[in-house]
């Protein structure tokens, strides 16, 4: 078709730019969706190892500065960390335990280290020798979630890959009890994600943001849950409340916020959310809550580096304040 006042010449260079200038864009987005894709899916091939010695060694701790926090929260500080043992990596969950935090990894191993304040900071790494088939391989002890047995009993671990939680000794020497988590719609590599303690039994989280199961002497029951984000971890603060950790997965890499759990008429729904400061491809799969001196709650997050490209270990405190925290849901 013609015009009546046909288009200058002039404008031919312009289309040959806006074709090229639009091609760059698909090209590009393409290119971070690879990248994405790259960082973050589940590397099924990760190299295993026998289980290893257990050892003490120091812990380097370098500061960095996030993007841009939610007003509603103070970033204190953030560290990136290393230590020279191959098992530092690829941490989920997180707790304190005394003056020290407690993590655990996707090659089933315990973590415990100082905080950044520790005059010489050193990291304990020991493999879990018990535990959902062969010790020191992703797809047999990927521990996901931490929480301490609230009957005094030691630590539960959540796996995914082989669905199931155990409850190790407070030195993770053995295991004391072990329940499979039977879910033949759940993902390999998508399963509990999240454990807080609820009264003398556990409420287990799925990453997929849709299902929570209460475990106690009773037995498991399923119980809803609306979101519309993965989880990544959950943790009671001082108050008693329970808040998770959220995830996004997009083209552009990860989005991540927190939010108070609410309990709703048939299971639980997410209150309002909070941005958290972090780079496209940081994965915080960790959480603990602890109170501050003179009021006010520090959240400590952790990253899980999955032992991949582009991706660090982060140590992250955030200051939640005080009319977020009592804000009404």
């Amino acid at each position: 078709m013609t015009t009546d006042m046909p288009e200058s010449r002039l404008n031919e260079p312009e289309h040959g730019l806006q074709h090229s200038f639009r091609k760059s864009l698909i090209f590009n987005g393409l290119l971070m969706g690879a990248a994405v894709i790259a960082a973050y899916l589940p590397i099924r091939a990760l190299p295993g190892h026998r289980t290893l010695p257990d050892r003490a060694i120091a812990l380097n701790f370098q500061p960095v500065s996030l993007p841009g926090a939610d007003s509603r929260l103070r970033l204190a500080g953030a560290w990136v960390m290393t230590a020279t043992d191959r098992r530092f990596g690829g941490l989920s969950g997180l707790a304190i335990d005394g003056n020290r935090f407690l993590s655990v990894s996707d090659l089933g191993s315990v973590l415990r280290f100082d905080p950044p304040s520790a005059a010489h900071p050193e990291v304990n790494i020991s493999d879990l020798v018990d535990g959902p088939g062969p010790g020191g391989r992703k797809t047999s002890r990927d521990a996901e979630s931490l929480v301490r047995d609230p009957r005094g009993r030691g630590w539960w671990v959540g796996y995914e890959q082989r669905h199931s939680l155990w409850l190790y000794d407070a030195g993770f020497r053995h295991a004391v009890a072990a329940i499979p988590i039977r879910r033949p719609d759940w993902w390999r590599n998508r399963g509990v994600e999240a454990l807080i303690a609820d009264g003398d039994g556990l409420l287990a989280i799925a990453e997929n943001g849709r299902e929570a199961i209460q475990v106690d002497s009773r037995g498991d029951r399923d119980m809803a849950l609306a979101s519309d984000w993965d989880i990544a971890d959950a943790a009671r603060a001082p108050d008693g409340s329970a808040w998770l950790l959220l995830r996004w997965k997009g083209r552009e890499g990860i989005r991540q916020a927190i939010a108070r759990l609410i309990r709703a008429d048939q299971g639980y729904r997410i209150g309002e959310t909070v941005a958290l400061p972090k780079a496209a491809f940081d994965n915080y799969e960790g959480m603990v809550i602890r109170p501050k001196p003179g009021g006010g709650w520090r959240f400590w997050l952790v990253t899980d580096d999955g032992h991949r490209f582009r991706a660090r270990t982060l140590l992250v405190a955030l200051d939640l304040n005080r009319t977020q925290k009592n804000a009404r849901r």
